[in-house]
């Protein structure tokens, strides 16, 4: 019967992409930083400093001055990784007047080159602990439970806008920078893939296509629509862009995602969290 349920609602959505006629896009939500939330150095760092941090196992991670600000301190025998830091000088320069054509000088900084900065994991030090908030929705996402009998950690936060989730193999981790379901159930997809075969690290389009074809099945199992127009654009934009390209790439993935569902289905089945299921 449950496997039933997951090949009517899986080509039901095959024939919307089909077809074309989906249902009205509902709008997207983003998880906004709360009063009181601590800004992490971090936040500002460039994306590839970011990304820097995240193959180094961490959150968070800041300089040696800057942890003791925090009331911690870096453990003994630590060792830091580094970041790229612009160096600039004050150097005047020459400015037009866009209405006036007039030229003046002004002083700005002008970047010179880079330099490393050493910086330390929150992992590596000790101390005071940070100030948190709790961003998790007063109403956890179907399946929910199967996130944790994988093993895998799912957190709630802001991001930097650049996306709305992610999934950490290495860490067993999923961030969630919204509250929507079908992010949860992307990357719940992108962890249960995992299981079959490891995956690649970035934006592989074959990975990106099971886990959306996966989110929009669940989200027509338990009754949310508006997802499955956003769903079908992703799928394109990873596919080359033509509808038909599109639907060529989803059943050469469609053995993935029949697998990736029904291991999805059978966790629920264990852990109980079939709740919602239309």
């Amino acid at each position: 019967m449950k496997e039933e349920r997951l090949r009517e609602a899986l080509n039901k959505l095959l024939s919307m992409f089909k077809s074309g006629n989906l249902p009205p896009a509902v709008a997207r939500t983003m998880i906004c930083r709360r009063e009181g939330d601590h800004e992490k150095p971090s936040d500002k760092w460039s994306l590839g400093n970011r990304l820097l941090m995240v193959l180094a196992g961490t959150e968070d991670a800041r300089g040696f001055n800057q942890w003791q600000e925090a009331k911690r301190k870096v453990k003994k025998g630590a060792k830091a990784f580094h970041i790229l830091a612009p160096s600039t000088i004050k150097k005047k320069v020459r400015v037009e007047d866009k209405e006036t054509g007039e030229a003046r000088e002004e002083e700005r900084r002008v970047i010179t080159g880079f330099r490393f900065i050493p910086v330390f994991r929150l992992e590596d030090t000790e101390g005071e602990p940070l100030p948190e908030v709790d961003y998790t929705p007063a109403e956890l996402p179907p399946l929910f439970d199967v996130a944790a009998k994988l093993g895998i950690e799912v957190k709630y936060g802001p991001g930097d806008g650049s996306c709305y989730g992610l999934f950490q193999p290495g860490r067993k981790m999923i961030k969630l920078h919204t509250h929507d379901a079908k992010t949860y159930f992307h990357e719940l997809g992108h962890a249960v893939h995992n299981t079959i075969r490891p995956l690649v690290g970035g934006q592989v389009p074959a990975q990106e296509i099971v886990a959306e074809t996966v989110a929009c099945t669940l989200c027509e199992i338990y009754g949310y629509t508006g997802y499955a127009w956003h769903g079908w654009q992703y799928i394109r934009s990873y596919a080359g862009g033509e509808p038909q390209q599109a639907l060529r790439f989803i059943m050469k993935v469609l053995t993935d995602v029949e697998e990736v569902l029904d291991r999805i289905w059978a966790a629920a089945s264990e852990t109980g969290d079939e709740r919602g299921a239309a």
